[in-house]
């Protein structure tokens, strides 16, 4: 049972692998992990921490989101390193996907939706924003705190295939990326015990990227324009935090209100002098496009202004944010 990816040459010339991991989908997938009888010993450690932490919003999104099997696509709606994309795009997920994505779930899970739910397939923006609340509690109690690792591992995962691929080739690389992918030139399989299908990619190339919480088998995702391949990452126990820690990171209060990017942004517009787009861009290592989206985010909430000088867009804070900032300890 697979999943086989059918190449052409424009394919196999657009082949590339993520610049880490896709935080929206770490998040989710790691709820299938919470409900696993054996996780692997690499995030058995994980799990039982995980257990103890996990909030009530985060307990209604799991009935959506089986150990195995089906999961609706529209709350991994994209691949990005940034979760605050990720969840902006949730939100504005359109009606008709939703409609046939809550479909999906009953026919292939074979369970009717949750009570809920129904008000997310009917495409009901407060639905959808208590989806992602859930989402970003979720991944403050139980995906931030291990970030670093989360990171660390993705990044070696990477850095191991960008090797192969330098040295020996793309064949190579698609061989030795992970057990469960088998390349038997032009055709990826990706192991799966539900499904058993032929994808042709059509010259949209595949996209690679590391996973920690996908667990042993990876995942496709085709809710984007270009498909994604999920592998897992080799690692060893997933460091959790340790109580007291010396040095351990207190949760920050404003990035629990704003999300991690936008907090980050926020404080640095505070801090700086007419900081500009493109300086946000430099220091936070995103776009300057996902910076512009934040930075609407902040001015629509009145916590930043913005001016125009030429081609730049400087950016100041207001008297709201700099509050907000100075008593959230960013």
């Amino acid at each position: 049972m697979a999943f086989r990816l059918h190449f052409t040459r424009d394919d196999l010339l657009r082949v590339s692998l993520g610049d880490g991991p896709d935080l929206l989908h770490e998040t989710v997938s790691s709820l299938r992990i919470l409900q696993l009888r054996n996780p692997g010993p690499g995030l058995r450690r994980w799990q039982r921490w995980a257990r103890q932490r996990v909030p009530p919003s985060a307990r209604r999104l799991q009935s959506l989101i089986p150990p195995h099997g089906f999961m609706p696509d529209f709350l991994t709606p994209l691949v990005s390193t940034d979760l605050d994309t990720g969840l902006d795009a949730l939100l504005h997920t359109p009606n008709a996907f939703l409609r046939g994505d809550m479909g999906n779930f009953t026919r292939f899970t074979g369970r009717p939706l949750p009570a809920w739910a129904g008000a997310v397939a009917d495409g009901s923006p407060r639905a959808l924003e208590t989806v992602e609340q859930a989402v970003r509690e979720w991944h403050g109690a139980v995906i931030a705190p291990v970030r670093r690792h989360l990171h660390t591992g993705a990044e070696a995962a990477r850095t191991s295939a960008a090797r192969t691929l330098l040295t020996e080739g793309l064949d190579a690389m698609l061989s030795r990326l992970h057990p469960t992918l088998t390349w038997t030139p032009p055709v990826l399989e990706v192991f799966s015990p539900d499904y058993d299908e032929d994808l042709h990619l059509e010259g949209r190339g595949l996209r690679l990227v590391p996973s920690l919480f996908c667990g042993r088998r990876p995942a496709l995702l085709l809710t984007s324009e270009q498909p994604v391949v999920l592998f897992p990452v080799p690692h060893d126990t997933v460091r959790i935090p340790e109580p007291g820690r010396p040095g351990e990171r207190r949760p920050d209060p404003l990035e629990a209100l704003l999300g991690r990017s936008r907090a980050q942004m926020l404080y640095l517009i505070a801090t700086g002098q007419g900081v500009t787009t493109t300086d946000l861009a430099r220091r936070t290592g995103v776009s300057a496009a996902t910076v512009s989206h934040h930075t609407a985010v902040l001015r629509d909430a009145g916590l930043i202004i913005t001016h125009r000088t030429g081609p730049h867009a400087h950016h100041l804070p207001t008297p709201l944010g700099t509050r907000l900032v100075h008593r959230g300890g960013a």
